[in-house]
């Protein structure tokens, strides 16, 4: 994990901010934030775990600094101030996914009321972490444009099961087994593989994904060829003859932060293409004005 302190002792304390996660700090002192989210059966912590590799990359490379990674959690809290997020484990993924989609749009508004009202966010959702987010972007945009058009700059997900999970025949076979065989069976999963079985479905995601480009949202859905679990024509919007853009079969990073490849799908996070891919469309952080940084 990239360690954080040496970051905080170079600034001043007026560019920090605490984070929800206990020992982190947000950095002010850039305008882009890149907001994380893991999948299925995580827990706290996980998703900056596993996007480990990529964060190292955009911080040599990219001019991001430790602070300037969020992560999502799937649980929050009420209090006097409102909704905050709070630690999740994995029995909080193992809900409906209205319920997954409400904690995380939770999570960005505590972000968006906390950090500096200039900040420009960009969301990467790994599997689930990529459906919550691209359906709590558009719900945000939609629902609250006057907070959100303009600060939300791009979605990117990996091997997100968008259209839902549609595994045909293996599938049904899967069922009559019992499913656990190859993915958990909680309520997410259910509605995930009734999703992938209705074509209305697919045309309400296509249809959000209009409206987040027609906001100047930049969306970038990619897809790992060797995933057995979300299969590119689940996970990647786009016209047909456009598809093989967003598939990503490049070299491997053998350094992936130590978190496993979790529950068949292929080993996208380590994928040193994607991570370009991604870096290119999210763009070099850029200095706060009267920033530490800056000055």
């Amino acid at each position: 994990m990239v360690d954080e302190r040496a970051a905080f002792a170079a600034g001043s304390l007026a560019d920090w901010q605490d984070d929800w996660q206990a020992g982190r700090r947000l950095s002010t002192r850039g305008l882009n934030k890149i907001a994380l989210a893991a999948g299925m059966l995580s827990r706290s912590g996980e998703a900056l775990a596993r996007f480990d590799g990529f964060i190292r990359y955009l911080m040599s490379n990219y001019g991001y600094e430790a602070g300037d990674f969020l992560e999502i959690s799937y649980n929050s809290v009420q209090d006097a101030d409102g909704w905050r997020p709070i630690p999740y484990d994995s029995t909080h993924c193992d809900v409906t996914l209205k319920d997954v989609t409400a904690h995380v749009g939770r999570s960005l508004r505590w972000y968006r009321s906390v950090l500096p009202d200039d900040t420009r966010y960009h969301l990467i959702g790994y599997s689930l972490g990529g459906v919550a987010l691209f359906e709590a972007s558009g719900a945000l945009l939609f629902g609250e444009p006057d907070r959100w058009v303009g600060r939300l700059a791009s979605v990117i997900t990996l091997s997100a099961p968008l259209f839902g999970t549609d595994l045909g025949l293996e599938g049904d076979v899967l069922g009559a087994l019992g499913f656990g065989a190859l993915l958990p069976g909680g309520q997410g999963v259910r509605e995930l593989v009734a999703r992938g079985r209705d074509p209305r479905h697919r045309v309400a995601v296509e249809r959000i994904a209009d409206r987040l480009r027609s906001l100047g949202v930049k969306l970038q859905t990619l897809a790992d060829p060797a995933d057995i679990v979300v299969t590119p024509e689940d996970a990647i919007i786009a016209p047909p003859f456009e598809r093989d853009r967003y598939l990503v079969n490049g070299p491997r990073a053998t350094w992936t932060g130590g978190v496993g490849v979790p529950l068949g799908h292929g080993p996208l996070l380590s994928d040193t293409l994607a991570w370009v891919r991604m870096a290119q469309l999210i763009g070099r952080q850029e200095p706060r004005a009267g920033s530490s940084e800056q000055a």
